[in-house]
C-alpha cells in the first residue's frame, strides 16, 4: 500500500519527537537546513529545550478530516513546565503513544494549559477556531476541523530575523500533506507570511484591499494576497495594521464573498492532484504559535 504524504510526515515527526523525549539531541540530517534557516537574537533566539511542534490538529484524520488549514510562524515561547522533556505535555505525548495522537487533543485550548493558575485562555488558538467556524459557516466546527502547520517548528519567544525555510523542506513537510486534504483555501495571517510566500516563490494570483482591488473591507490597512500552491490550492494571506490575527465576523463575510462567492462553501470534497513545485523576506517581530 502506498504511504500518503500525511502518513509519511506524521510518522517522521512521531519518530523524531519520541527520539527527542528519550534524550537524543542530534537533529536528523534532513532537518538541519531547516533549523539553520532562521537565526533569531534576543527574544527571537531559538531553543531546542522544548520538543519541536510542526503542526497541531488531526493530520491523519484519526477522528475527523480537517476542513480548515491555517499556517503559523512557529510554536511560540518555550514553556518548560509544559514543553521540556519532563514537562506536562511531554508526559502526555508518552501517554498517548505519539506526537500525532497527542496533537489531535487540542492541547493548547484545554486544561491544564488553560487553567487560570497555568497559562489561561489561549487567544491565538481561539481566534483561529472562531475564524474556522465563520469561514465554514458552521458554529459546531471544533478543533478536529482545524489543522495548523508551522513554518518553523522550533520555539522562540518572538521572530526577530527573516524566516527563510528551504523551499524543498516546506514542500515535503507542509505543501504535500496539505495537498491531500479536501480544502481549497489555506490561510495565513500577518504580513510576514506575505514575505514568506514571495521567498518561497509562490505565484501571486490576486491582490485585494490595500494595494489591490477594493472588495468592501472597512479597514483601510487590510491587505489580502492570494498565491497558487503547488497542488493548485490557494494560499490566502491577510494582514492589517495592529494585528496578526484573523478578521472579524463582518470582515470575514466580506472576504468570503470576494474569494468564494455567496453560494460556495469553499471546500473540495476530494484531494487535489499535485502539480510541479517551485517554492525575499523581512524580519517579523510578531506574536506566534498555538502556545501564544
Amino acid at each position: 500500500m502506498t504511504t500518503s504524504a500525511r502518513q509519511r510526515v506524521a510518522a517522521f515527526w512521531d519518530a523524531h519527537v519520541e527520539s527527542w523525549l528519550s534524550g537524543e539531541d542530534e537533529l536528523p540530517k534532513c532537518l538541519q537546513p531547516w533549523f539553520d534557516s532562521y537565526v533569531g537574537v534576543g527574544h527571537g533566539e531559538v531553543t531546542r529545550d522544548g520538543f519541536p511542534e510542526p503542526y497541531h490538529g488531526d493530520l491523519l484524520g484519526l477522528e475527523h478530516t480537517p476542513r480548515m488549514v491555517v499556517l503559523g510562524l512557529n510554536p511560540g515561547e518555550f514553556r518548560p513546565r509544559f514543553q521540556a522533556r519532563d514537562g506536562i505535555f511531554a508526559e502526555e505525548i508518552k501517554e498517548h503513544g505519539s506526537y500525532s495522537r497527542w496533537a489531535t487533543t487540542c492541547p493548547y485550548n484545554r486544561p491544564p494549559w488553560t487553567l487560570p493558575q497555568e497559562m489561561g485562555k489561549n487567544r491565538y488558538y481561539q481566534a483561529r477556531l472562531a475564524f474556522t467556524r465563520r469561514w465554514l459557516q458552521d458554529p459546531s466546527a471544533d478543533h478536529r476541523d482545524l489543522l495548523i502547520f508551522e513554518c518553523y517548528p522550533w520555539h522562540s519567544k518572538a521572530i526577530t530575523a527573516p524566516l527563510r525555510p528551504p523551499p524543498e523542506v516546506i514542500d515535503e513537510f507542509v505543501w504535500q500533506p496539505i495537498a491531500e486534504l479536501p480544502v481549497w483555501d489555506v490561510f495565513a495571517f500577518g504580513r510576514p507570511w506575505n514575505d514568506l510566500a514571495r521567498a518561497l516563490k509562490l505565484p501571486l494570483t490576486g491582490a485585494l484591499g490595500s494595494g489591490g482591488t477594493d472588495y468592501g473591507s472597512k479597514v483601510p490597512s487590510r491587505a489580502v494576497r492570494t498565491y497558487a500552491l503547488p497542488s493548485g490550492q490557494r494560499l490566502v494571506v491577510e494582514w492589517h495594521t495592529g494585528s496578526a490575527g484573523p478578521p472579524s465576523a463582518k470582515e470575514t463575510a466580506l472576504l468570503r464573498k470576494a474569494l468564494v462567492g455567496a453560494g460556495s462553501d469553499g471546500i473540495r470534497t476530494t484531494p487535489i492532484p499535485r502539480a510541479g513545485v517551485s517554492v525575499d523576506s523581512s524580519p517579523a517581530p510578531t506574536p506566534i504559535g498555538p502556545s501564544s
